[in-house]
């Protein structure tokens, strides 16, 4: 399908981005080098480097400790494989938490790079082809600025990617190490986080679906042709499934070991993980979260992306891909709906199939500007995306950064407990949410007490210190929240107010009382 007079030549548009996406990738990671992570979802971040911090500091490797929701501190959500190389390369460079976080984050990033490129490579022998795409991944500003921040993102789009090699290798080369490969990338991706594996397993089974449906595969003769790439995949589904069954169950054990802790077990989230059929009916979620929030993470502008997908959809040759790739990339909103209103960080488990959409269309163009005799105009397509992603991407992302280092009230009370209390005392707080920049930052243990714990939880955090685990108390912060919505709970907010504040040096900061105990 390729006709080039000038091979070398239909390259360099996807060079351009990636030689662009290198440097905006280090200015990006320069730039939040020497801050802590609070430029995006601080909560999220800091919950990541919480984690790592606490490795660092003694904690157990497996039942890894976060210490946001009182004792015995352990609320484990992901398999920490990232928390673990995190960890470990500060142990041995002795760089912070946070700053080994983002570099083990960053690397994972690039070598997403990699795997896009050699995936396409794998499934069809065109570097033009391939670094179109790839260029479009790495050109993405949600890609991009995801990419460098201190979260396992980045770790579980990599094994992810590296599932997705491992089947398209499959199907021309079924070797058992290949296969292996497939099993344990997908049992590690979706143990990081099954949510950014899900897309990744939906793709390769419309991929598969498609390619039975064109190669006729019902026929013995395929049947017999491919058995090996349908038993590798069912290897890994049935591996994934085993693997999650059992990190499940040992996670929601150790978080039902406190009372705050018993309300984000699996089950206690299911809702909120999935949504509601009322969510996905709803043309608000679609209209006002997906395409008018979500849908600007490709490219930078949610218009200018929904033009490359009408572009896919007409050309002939790019088609049925494009149909493919944006099934994969609506299915994770469909399945974990409220997820993806939530919080934006959770479209890095399926950008990678928006921007092979727009990879697709520059590979089309670039085809179409060489059999005309114009290849500047492929070129041109990839200098348009620079300017996108440094307009809708990069000045912003830069704005964030520079905003976050400005003093907030968070980080002034923590200030004030890290200066003011012991190290081995805990914060209780309220009007926080259940949020981990308070004792990231503090780098103390704490309770945090979210405006949406239950009666029975109030109840017994009331009657006695048992969340506290035995430890001192560093400080109580009391910020503006709802929990007193009851009698009971005023009755309940009050006592825990006064245990609690009781011989505590108090003052006012960043618009919440706080009690301090040296």
């Amino acid at each position: 399908m390729t006709q080039e007079s000038n091979p070398d030549r239909s390259l360099l548009p996807g060079k351009i981005l990636l030689w662009f996406s290198a440097v905006a990738l280090l200015i990006l990671l320069a730039c939040s080098w020497s801050m802590p992570p609070v430029d995006a979802s601080g909560f999220r971040q800091t919950q990541t480097a919480l984690s790592i911090d606490w490795l660092l500091r003694g904690g157990p490797w497996l039942d890894y400790v976060t210490p946001v929701l009182g004792a015995p501190w352990s609320i484990p959500f992901e398999f920490p494989f990232y928390q673990w190389l995190a960890a470990l390369l500060s142990s041995i460079t002795g760089m912070s938490a946070d700053n080994s976080g983002r570099l083990v984050s960053t690397v994972f990033h690039v070598g997403c790079i990699w795997l896009v490129y050699r995936t396409l490579l794998a499934w069809r022998p065109d570097r033009t082809l391939a670094l179109c795409v790839t260029g479009a991944f790495a050109v993405s500003p949600y890609a991009q600025f995801w990419g460098r921040s201190v979260m396992m993102e980045s770790s579980a789009v990599f094994f992810g990617l590296l599932f997705v090699w491992a089947m398209a290798r499959l199907r021309s080369q079924p070797r058992a190490w290949v296969g292996l490969v497939a099993i344990v990338a997908a049992v590690l991706s979706a143990a990081i986080k099954v949510t950014s594996f899900f897309g990744f397993a939906a793709f390769v089974a419309l991929a598969f679906l498609w390619l039975a449906l064109r190669e006729h595969g019902w026929r013995p003769q395929w049947l017999q042709q491919h058995w090996r790439l349908m038993f590798w995949g069912g290897l890994s589904a049935l591996a994934v499934l085993a693997t999650l069954s059992l990190w499940l169950q040992h996670a929601d054990a150790l978080k039902a070991q406190s009372a705050l802790g018993r309300q984000i077990t699996s089950d206690a989230l299911s809702t909120w993980n999935y949504g509601t059929l009322q969510q996905r009916l709803d043309p608000a979620t679609w209209w006002g979260t997906v395409f008018k929030k979500r849908f600007s993470g490709a490219i930078g502008s949610n218009w200018i992306f929904l033009i490359f997908i009408i572009a896919g959809l007409w050309q002939k040759r790019t088609r049925v891909a494009v149909g493919i790739l944006l099934l994969a990339y609506l299915a994770p909103f469909l399945v974990f709906t409220n997820l993806h209103i939530a919080h934006p960080y959770y479209q890095a488990a399926n950008i990678v199939f928006a921007t092979s959409i727009i990879g697709l269309v520059l590979w089309s163009t670039v085809l179409a500007a060489e059999a005309a005799g114009k290849p500047r105009r492929g070129v041109a397509l990839a200098i348009f995306l620079c300017v996108l992603s440094v307009g809708f991407g990069l000045v912003k992302s830069l704005k964030d950064i520079k905003e976050a280092r400005q003093p907030t009230p968070v980080s002034q009370i923590a200030e004030a407990i890290r200066a003011g209390t012991t190290a081995q005392g805990v914060v209780v707080a309220f009007g926080q949410d259940w949020s981990s920049e308070l004792p990231y930052l503090s780098g103390r243990r704490a309770v945090m007490i979210p405006d949406w714990a239950s009666d029975d939880v109030l109840a017994s955090l009331a009657a006695d210190d048992a969340a506290l685990g035995g430890l001192p108390l560093a400080a109580l912060v009391n910020c503006p929240n709802q929990l007193g919505s009851s009698p009971e709970r005023v009755q309940w907010l009050a006592e825990i107010t006064r245990r609690y504040a009781a011989d505590g040096q108090k003052q006012e900061l960043g618009g919440c009382e706080v009690w301090l105990h040296p």
